[in-house]
């Protein structure tokens, strides 16, 4: 009985760091991404994501979901960073591993999943403050 409970314990500090994943939006790589980091996120994002993620064509996540980005930000970067690298099956489609940007180092990858939070908060808080604009 020792054994198993010492062999538990060993999981448990060796498994379990007891920190949760920090939301992207909280994050300061988020908060402090560069000019430069940016514009290489937006090359990638403009000639790879963009058919699928501006409007959410092929099952993909709509950078124009405010729900879903929220959604996807609080499971942190290092599970979506995996998920663009490795490719996935979604509950709507399957997104191919680096999201077919064969030529991206994985640096530029990293760049292109920051850029596009970056880009769907502009775009989210651009399109509420149109609605409150036509509200008033």
């Amino acid at each position: 009985m020792q054994r198993l409970i010492l062999f538990f314990i060993i999981l448990l500090v060796i498994g379990c760091d007891g920190k949760s994943p920090v939301n992207i939006y909280d994050s300061e790589e988020y908060k402090n991404l560069t000019k430069e980091e940016i514009i290489v996120g937006e090359s990638v994002w403009a000639t790879t994501c963009f058919r699928c993620h501006m409007y959410g064509n092929m099952g993909a996540a709509s950078v124009r979901d405010k729900v879903h980005f929220e959604q996807l930000a609080t499971k942190g970067f290092d599970q979506l960073y995996e998920s663009v690298l490795n490719g996935m099956d979604g509950k709507e489609g399957v997104m191919p591993a680096k999201g077919t940007c064969f030529s991206c180092s994985e640096n530029d990858i990293k760049k292109s999943v920051y850029y596009i939070f970056h880009l769907a908060k502009n775009i989210q808080d651009a399109e509420l403050a149109e609605k409150e604009k036509i509200i008033e």
